[in-house]
Formats: C-alpha cells, sequence, structure tokens
C-alpha cells in the first residue's frame, strides 16, 4: 500500500491518495492538516475486472452524510445515508438467495423480502469474486464442476461471520468458495425485523465451469 499527499486546501485540508493492490484500490480523501483524521470529499475507486466506485463525505474521521455507489458501467446503484443510517436509493441485491434466523433453535427463511444488503450491492460481490476466485487445480484435473452454496451469518453489527458450505459437494471447490467469501469487506447493513437490527443467515451461491 502507498499514499501520496497533495497540496494543502484554504480551509486547512490537505488531499491524500491511498492505493493498494489487493483489492486494487485508490482511496481519494482529505485529512485536516497536520492530522490523519478524515474530513470532506472522499472517493473510492475498484479497479480491474468490473471495477466500481463509492463518492462521499468524511466528518471527524467517520463517514457521514450520503455516500453514492456505482456499478461497473458508472450507473447508481446505492445512496446510503450515513447520518440517518437510511437508504435514500437502492437497487435490488441479487446475490443474497435466501435470508434465514434462528427461532426457538431452528432455522426459519424470512418471506418478506427483507434482506441485509452489502454496501456497493451486487457491484462489490460480484467484483471480489471475479478478482480473487481460482480454479482449484485439482478439481479441474477431474472436471469438477457446479455451483456451490455458501451460508454465512450476517450480524446485526452488520459484520460478516462464519462461512459454512450446508450441503458439501467437490471438497476442492468447497475450499475455494469459502476462502473467497472470507475476502469479502464486512460492509453490510443488517436484516432489520420490525424496525430492529437482527442477526441473520443468508445464502450465496458461487459457480464454477470450465471454458
Amino acid at each position: 500500500m502507498c499514499f501520496a499527499f497533495f497540496s494543502t486546501f484554504s480551509q486547512g485540508l490537505q488531499k491524500v491518495k491511498e492505493k493498494s493492490k489487493n483489492p486494487n484500490r485508490v482511496f481519494t480523501y482529505h485529512v485536516l492538516e497536520n492530522s490523519q483524521v478524515k474530513e470532506g470529499a472522499a472517493e473510492i475507486q475498484y479497479k480491474g475486472k468490473l471495477g466500481f466506485r463509492e463518492k462521499g463525505q468524511f466528518s471527524q474521521g467517520n463517514r457521514s452524510g450520503s455516500w453514492e455507489f456505482f456499478d461497473f458501467d458508472n450507473n447508481l446503484i446505492q445512496k446510503y445515508n450515513y447520518t440517518s443510517k437510511e437508504f435514500e436509493y437502492l437497487q435490488n441485491f441479487n446475490a443474497v438467495k435466501a435470508v434465514y434466523i434462528l427461532k426457538d433453535q431452528e432455522l426459519v427463511k424470512i418471506e418478506t423480502g427483507a434482506i441485509p444488503v452489502l454496501l456497493g450491492g451486487d457491484a462489490k460481490f460480484l467484483y471480489f469474486f471475479a478478482n480473487n476466485i481460482f480454479y482449484p487445480h485439482a478439481a479441474m484435473s477431474r472436471g469438477a464442476t457446479g455451483t456451490v452454496g455458501v451460508m454465512v451469518t450476517i450480524t446485526k453489527e452488520g459484520e460478516m461471520i462464519r462461512p459454512f458450505i450446508p450441503k458439501e459437494g467437490d471438497k476442492a471447490l468447497d475450499a475455494e468458495a469459502l476462502r473467497v467469501v472470507s475476502l469479502m469487506p464486512n460492509d453490510w447493513i443488517p436484516l432489520y425485523l420490525n424496525g430492529e437490527a437482527t442477526d441473520c443467515l443468508v445464502l450465496f451461491y458461487l459457480n464454477f465451469h470450465m471454458g
């Protein structure tokens, strides 16, 4: 990771450009002069396959106000207000195929359509898989293909934890699916039921096909 500092602005802000390789990200933001506290406009660009971006404002080191999230075609897909903690615009998030909660020691499927949402939506979800997934050599040598289902817990704090394979298949494909899911950032808005953040389990599918 590398940093570049630019000239100071009249309001005592200094522009910083931070680059990282995995993910291939360029994070441009401002800090208060002579400190590392983020303040003012910021933009994050994810480069590579299916690259996308997000932009908004920092206040006293924290994201504040409305942040906009754009897909690889530069279409607005989400607008989330960090101050009011509400979506002002939201496209369907299709990566989550099913949502469950634990009730009386049993998994109950949520049928209302309420789901936890990854900030960045399908664009961020697809980006991390497209840029990190590898077809395992062991599976390739056997000609193994298929779809792997992965379940994870999204906590009421918006953290993604405890990925597992609910229906095991090819061991190499299952292991790769778990590895890639573990790279997904904890940028989640949790499931809300009756206005209250709730722990839940979600199901993803990853497709492995040769050629």
